[in-house]
């Protein structure tokens, strides 16, 4: 399967920079997109930031996706955080925006 991987720049608790990967998978079942970390395994790297978006070839064999549930501290909320662990990937298709086809 072929996803889009998106790169974001954040700030860890010193102040480093890091980048965190993010993507967007439809559930079969739901039919709903459900937004999700990415976090690629040592062996196989991960994608340059700087080429983010970008497209990635995955077996559905070489991945999978791990739920943690964890309480908001500011409601009190019980809420899902899943994460994509991907062990092995390809560079996919070039990456074309299609956010502003909908629009004049």
């Amino acid at each position: 399967m072929e996803i889009t991987i998106f790169a974001k720049k954040r700030k860890n608790k010193e102040g480093r920079d890091f980048y965190s990967f993010l993507t967007t998978l439809t559930n079969k079942k739901t039919g709903e997109q459900e937004t999700m970390q990415v976090r690629f395994r040592e062996a196989c790297g991960n994608p340059d930031p700087k080429d983010c978006p970008c497209n990635i070839k995955v077996e559905k064999g070489d991945c999978n996706i791990a739920v943690r549930t964890y309480i908001r501290e500011d409601t009190g909320e019980i809420c899902e955080a899943k994460v994509l662990w991907i062990t092995k990937w390809i560079k996919g298709s070039a990456y074309v925006d299609t956010s502003m086809d909908d629009y004049i």
